[in-house]
């Protein structure tokens, strides 16, 4: 191993100190002492940058400069969004017309911020927020009305009660028995034996058993003063006080009470009085 040798005087006491000092030792004192000028320096430059007056302005320019990126970015992002809420908006006013809702005029919405005043370069969280929260609860409204319409279309007797043929409608004719001319209130619909009968609406069953002239029948309560008939029926497969669904069987077809054969009476009352049940049904 290398080694250096120094040769030391020491005049007091007349005499000389020798020290023998590896090479590579003094290698590495020479490299901490270039590390630790290096990083004195650097440290000192970013302490000058960042706390003197210069420095200090450079970041706050930097700073600024980020702080204007993000504003823009918000400022585009906002406007989107309220692209986006105009155009809700719109189809919002739209399935109010269409459910028979009275439409919202947009400064009504704008709750008071005003439309025409001049629109801010960055728009406002406070005014979108608002916005969302009133279309938020319009759209609450609407989920409900369209609700409401739903049960109200469930409660509607419009499908047909029973796979047939229809051979007398409403109105008058002549008795099958008699042969005078009677009001017939309801229609009747031929279909073999035994062929399911189902509810044309959802309601409630307040009479399920036997009705004179009418044998086994079947009488459901729709709401809003509307109930529909079902006669002459074979089995009941239904009991009063029952809730029933469109469609769901409440009976089969038969010749039960003063029946010419077998087939199905329908008939449909609205607040008490028989009307025509075609006027009810949608489908052919």
């Amino acid at each position: 191993m290398e080694r250096v040798q120094v040769l030391v005087s020491l005049k007091r006491r007349n005499r000389a100190l020798r020290l023998s000092v590896p090479l590579r030792y003094l290698y590495l004192a020479a490299a901490m002492v270039a590390g630790c000028l290096f990083f004195s320096g650097v440290a000192t430059r970013f302490v000058l940058r960042r706390f003197s007056p210069a420095g200090r302005l450079a970041q706050l320019v930097a700073e600024n400069s980020l702080l204007r990126r993000q504003i823009e970015a918000y400022s585009a992002a906002a406007d989107t969004f309220r692209q986006f809420l105009e155009l809700a908006e719109q189809m919002d006013n739209r399935l109010r017309a269409a459910i028979n809702l009275s439409l919202i005029p947009a400064e009504v919405r704008l709750l008071g911020i005003g439309g025409t005043a001049p629109q801010a370069e960055v728009p406002k969280v406070d005014e979108l927020m608002r916005r969302v929260d009133f279309d938020e609860r319009s759209l609450a409204e609407i989920s409900n009305a369209v609700s409401l319409q739903q049960a109200r279309l469930r409660s509607l007797p419009s499908i047909w009660p029973v796979r047939g043929w229809v051979t007398s409608g409403f109105g008058y004719r002549s008795d099958p028995f008699t042969g005078a001319r009677e009001m017939h209130e309801g229609m009747d619909i031929v279909a073999p034996a035994g062929t399911p009968i189902v509810a044309a609406a959802d309601g409630r069953v307040v009479f399920a058993g036997w009705k004179m002239g009418y044998g086994r029948a079947v009488e459901i309560d729709h709401g809003r003063g509307v109930r529909t008939f079902y006669g002459h029926c074979r089995m009941a497969m239904t009991r009063t006080g029952a809730t029933v669904k469109r469609g769901q069987p409440i009976a089969t077809v038969g010749s039960s009470g003063r029946a010419t054969g077998t087939h199905l009476h329908y008939g449909v009352k609205l607040n008490g009085n028989w009307v025509n049940p075609g006027n009810y049904i949608l489908a052919r």
